[in-house]
């Protein structure tokens, strides 16, 4: 899908959402949106264990709440000319925490597996890792290939309304439930877009050492 190239796209709904918060520092949305994130992937690692669609649905807030603050730190930074390295370390620090606590809390749920959620979680850190040593290395921050945050933001959000409404169970070799099938395609995705990365990178330094 790769959302993340729609950045100027959205711009426009994120001027409108942004009123509110432009009383606020980045950085405290930054934080907010981690605390939710984390919160999600609470909820998630215990749903089926108590309440089942009761945390899902929690969870689906909190991941919508915190992938919207997400969104707007950023946006909101630069609308006030206020923009700094020091927020931008901290925005995708804490976006890699938020990774750990959401894909953690899919793994340790009754419908995932902990060994996909690693596979998944290791696709999901290199393809981040690739977009951003691109940018150190001189070239610019590369959001290509098939699996952005946003990308994997939204199939979180999909796949929680399925287990919610349509929750499914499907045995061969492993379970194949609607979040163990996320998890899958964070692997193989993950590292399919880190590939891809990898690839543009090394073109693009090469093309600098010339």
């Amino acid at each position: 899908m790769a959302l993340d190239s729609m950045r100027g796209t959205v711009n426009p709904i994120l001027d409108k959402l942004s009123k509110p918060f432009m009383r606020f520092n980045p950085n405290t949305l930054t934080e907010v949106s981690f605390l939710f994130a984390v919160l999600a992937g609470v909820f998630i690692a215990i749903s089926g264990r108590i309440i089942s669609s009761y945390f899902l649905i929690l969870a689906f807030i909190l991941i919508l709440l915190s992938s919207t603050l997400d969104a707007l730190d950023g946006f909101v930074a630069r609308k006030k000319n206020i923009s700094s390295k020091a927020g931008d370390m901290l925005d995708h620090t804490f976006d890699r925490y938020s990774d750990i606590a959401l894909i953690t809390g899919f793994a340790f749920s009754l419908y995932g597996n902990i060994y996909i959620g690693i596979l998944a979680l290791g696709g999901v850190f290199m393809t981040s890792y690739l977009g951003t040593q691109a940018q150190a290395l001189g070239l610019k921050r590369n959001y290509g290939g098939v699996l952005g945050r946003a990308d994997r933001l939204v199939l979180m959000l999909v796949i929680l309304i399925i287990e919610i409404i349509f929750p499914f169970s499907y045995n061969f070799y492993i379970d194949f439930t609607p979040i163990n099938i996320l998890l899958i395609w964070f692997f193989i995705a993950g590292y399919i877009t880190s590939g891809e990365r990898f690839v543009q990178s090394i073109i693009g330094l090469h093309q600098m050492d010339e």
